[in-house]
């Protein structure tokens, strides 16, 4: 959550208590700043959980349109923390956060990241999982070890346990008030926020050292300093016609291993504004603008996409995982009043299966669309 999304008023007092802070006591300042931030954020869905509460207490039908979830006792007894967040976590009650609370809010997350749609996810607590890709590849005869030995370079282990994501989450007093499938109604709407912000950073440029291989970077290059290469910025795609695009097509076949019929484009913003509308829209003979291009492609629109760089990708072949999510009270810092702040982190990791499950492009060279002209010649009676 940025700062500059919350009120100007929220900003103003973030910026005084952070340059009134001495300097030891600025990372109280800052955890400060956090509670104070992802409260103005959230003031809005906390008034909404509390409202669907007070009416679903006495409204049956509407409490079952809410479409609660039934939770597991494993589930019961984590929010019940929540209701003494201090002496629960002193008591070590709430720690590892229970997988079916992880699984289902990735696949929220899933849900409402157009990005992580491309994504698979690894079930919760699972330490290794397989990335393969599927080549379509089937052989007839002995089991050689060579066969074996090609068989084995198409498959690899994901070991999701080796970086740390951590996310700041404020637990308001009046949602720790609330019946346990409403602290689960909030908990699990801002704690898939924040992981979705991380995931689709660590998607697209994740730097293999601190976190997931990103689709920016290679996979098997690293820097003198441990993190993964950046891909080569490819500078030749100009249009979105079959020739213009035979090359990124011919890229993410995996040299002809597997069918590519969908192309999603990744882009920033001011980028989709500047060069990728005005390359892949085109004025239509009848009036109005039409896509013109020859191929499904899907406009992916997103912030932490640099600008300047664009990225064509394909669905199912990049693996995401988190396994351990834990939650701690963050006690170097003295609550707000009416909120706690704890800290969630968990081991995760993520990459494709190959390199070339994405080609980053410079999207500056894109060319405007230009309707085709037609000269026709008409011959005037009596010049025949």
């Amino acid at each position: 959550m940025k700062i500059e999304s919350i009120n100007k008023e929220v900003q103003e007092k973030v910026m005084q208590l952070l340059n009134d802070a001495p300097a030891e006591k600025k990372a109280e300042a800052i955890m400060q700043s956090i509670e104070m931030i992802q409260e103005a954020a959230h003031e809005d869905l906390v008034n909404q959980v509390v409202a669907e509460a007070e009416r679903a207490s006495h409204d049956a039908d509407f409490k079952k349109q809410l479409g609660l979830r039934n939770l597991s006792q494993e589930e019961k007894k984590f929010y019940e923390g929540f209701k003494d967040i201090k002496q629960s976590i002193t008591a070590n009650q709430i720690d590892i956060i229970p997988t079916e609370i992880i699984d289902r809010t990735l696949d929220d997350v899933k849900k409402a990241s157009p990005i992580l749609n491309l994504v698979n996810m690894a079930p919760a607590n699972v330490k290794k999982w397989i990335v393969a890709s599927h080549t379509g590849a089937a052989v007839w005869g002995a089991l050689t070890d060579s066969v074996k030995g090609e068989l084995s370079t198409e498959i690899s282990a994901l070991n999701i346990d080796l970086h740390m994501l951590t996310a700041y989450l404020v637990i308001p007093k009046a949602i720790r008030e609330l019946s346990l499938e409403f602290v689960d109604r909030y908990f699990m709407a801002i704690l898939s926020e924040a992981m979705q912000d991380g995931l689709v950073k660590g998607y697209l440029d994740g730097d293999g050292k601190t976190g997931p291989i990103g689709i920016f970077r290679q996979i098997g290059t690293s820097n003198s300093d441990g993190t993964n290469k950046a891909k080569t910025v490819v500078t030749n795609i100009t249009k979105f016609s079959p020739k213009g695009l035979s090359d990124v097509r011919k890229t993410l076949t995996n040299n002809g291993k597997r069918v590519v019929d969908k192309l999603y484009l990744i882009c920033n913003p001011s980028d989709e504004a500047e060069y990728v509308d005005p390359c892949m829209y085109g004025e239509a003979l009848t009036g109005g603008y039409v896509n013109k291009s020859f191929i499904d492609i899907e406009k992916i629109v997103d912030a932490n996409c640099p600008k300047g760089k664009a990225a064509f990708t394909i669905a199912g072949y990049y693996t995401m995982g988190t396994t351990g999510v834990r939650v701690n009270e963050y006690d170097q810092t003295k609550a707000m009043e009416n909120a706690d702040l704890i800290i969630a982190s968990c081991y995760a990791n993520g990459r494709a299966v190959d390199d070339n499950v994405a080609v980053i492009f410079d999207v500056t060279k894109l060319e405007e669309y230009v309707l085709p002209v037609t000269q026709a010649t008409i011959v005037q009676a009596g010049q025949e």
